[in-house]
């Protein structure tokens, strides 16, 4: 039988290493025990998992790293900048807006899901040899396709009907799960439970299944974030947040308290503060006036010596000395390297494609140019144009997206969840509304 999921492989034991030295945590004690395991691992990981678990025990106990960068909600709030935190009272947010969260979200995991395991520079390459663009979803069945590994996630146009499944959408149904079972008041326990019961191991990924593997270990939150789990400063917390903004309208410190009860079941510091930022973010959208403001609101919920606020104000920065989008995303690409895989899904470079698609958008956005923009840029591409998606359909209303965006979804949606397997979007929309009204 294939048990990846309950393994370590050596490629885990490199990313330790690497989120080590990037918390600023001091990893000479442990780098050599790191590296030697690791090569020993590539010949014969099972022989070497247990000494592998006690290596990844001795890092967990390491000194702290960055002082300004706290995992807990209390010391979040302390180090983060003045802030709205709430505005004027505003009523729920209205169907078509949330409508247009929820098709937005699944137009952009539908765009960009066949190429998310690529490189923008492979992007390029098939759109070149394949004549297409990005200004309408992508197909397989075209002259040229066969020099690619097209089956790598699925997606294709021409391969599915309607919305296909993926994780970024199981999450966002997951979170709204959760509010529905248990209110807004859910802890962590309560969102862990809601994942035992409805999401299979192995359709989940990195921090997500370390995790849930810890769960069923008998480890309770939050120490499920931090027991071997090397990724827990990628994007996955990110992505799972949207729903809490939905249901948070003109409320962003209550919105990223959410989100951060959700991440903290996975992820620590910067992988927390990139769920918090997206969920304030959508919660600022019905109090003002542009989508830059929107990211500006949301920075003002997470630190702001973090190494996420200090990478999305330098995009935000660009945007304001006149340098162009392409040139902005270029600059994230000299310093990320999406074709590595700790790089290109880390929580960083990710929110900050995510904060250069927001902030060049201008206040007339277009869904069809974000998404291109999005997937365009690489690294994580269906989970930035997700995230892209739900933020400008949310800004805009369903009303406002073109057709051949949203007719595709097609109404129904494939979901992993044991529960909700095949919802409807109208009904996932109205599930959200109700959420949205509770106290």
């Amino acid at each position: 039988m294939e048990d990846e999921y309950l393994r370590f492989g050596p490629e885990a034991l490199r990313i330790e290493l690497r989120q080590l030295a990037d918390a600023g945590r001091p990893v000479g004690e442990v780098v050599e025990d790191l590296e030697t395991l690791a090569t020993d691992m590539a010949a014969d990981d099972r022989t070497y998992h247990e000494r592998a678990r006690e290596l990844l025990d001795r890092c967990e106990q390491l000194p702290s790293g960055h002082r300004t960068e706290p995992d807990t909600l209390a010391a979040i709030r302390q180090e983060r900048p003045d802030g709205p935190r709430r505005f004027e009272a505003l009523s729920s947010p209205g169907h078509d807006a949330l409508r247009g969260a929820w098709a937005g979200r699944c137009a952009g995991i539908r765009l960009g899901k066949p190429v998310e395991t690529w490189t923008r520079e492979e992007v390029r390459r098939f759109l070149t040899t394949t004549d297409q663009s990005l200004d309408s979803y992508l197909r397989a069945d075209v002259a040229g396709s066969d020099e690619f590994a097209m089956d790598a996630t699925g997606g294709w146009h021409d391969w599915v009907t309607g919305m296909p499944r993926d994780d970024d959408l199981d999450f966002t149904v997951v979170a709204l799960e959760t509010l529905r079972s248990c209110g807004k008041e859910f802890n962590t326990t309560d969102l862990a439970q809601v994942w035992l019961e409805n999401l299979p191991v192995c359709k989940l990924h990195t921090a997500e299944r370390v995790a849930y593997r810890n769960l069923l270990n008998a480890v309770d939150p939050p120490a499920t974030a931090r027991r071997w789990n090397p990724y827990r400063e990628l994007i996955g917390a990110q992505i799972r947040a949207d729903c809490y903004g939905y249901v948070t309208p003109g409320a962003p410190e209550r919105a990223a308290e959410l989100a951060f009860r959700d991440a903290r079941l996975s992820h620590v510091a910067n992988g927390c503060y990139g769920a918090m930022w997206v969920a304030a973010m959508l919660a600022a959208l019905p109090a003002v006036k542009n989508l830059q403001d929107a990211v500006a609101v949301g920075l003002t919920e997470v630190p702001t010596d973090s190494r996420l606020a200090a990478a999305i104000n330098d995009v935000l920065g660009w945007r304001k000395a006149g340098i162009g989008f392409e040139a902005a995303i270029d600059r994230i690409h000299a310093t990320w390297d999406d074709a590595d895989f700790y790089e290109g899904y880390h929580v960083v470079p990710n929110a900050q494609v995510v904060a250069a698609v927001l902030a060049w958008a201008g206040s007339d956005p277009d869904l069809g140019t974000a998404l291109a923009r999005a997937v365009g840029a690489g690294f994580d591409t269906d989970c930035n144009a997700g995230t892209i998606g739900s933020v400008v359909g949310f800004h805009l209303g369903f009303d406002a997206l073109p057709d051949e965006w949203v007719a595709p979804i097609d109404g129904a949606l494939s979901t992993a969840l044991a529960d909700r397997p095949r919802p409807w979007l109208e009904d996932l929309v109205t599930d959200t509304l109700a959420v949205a009204r509770a106290s």
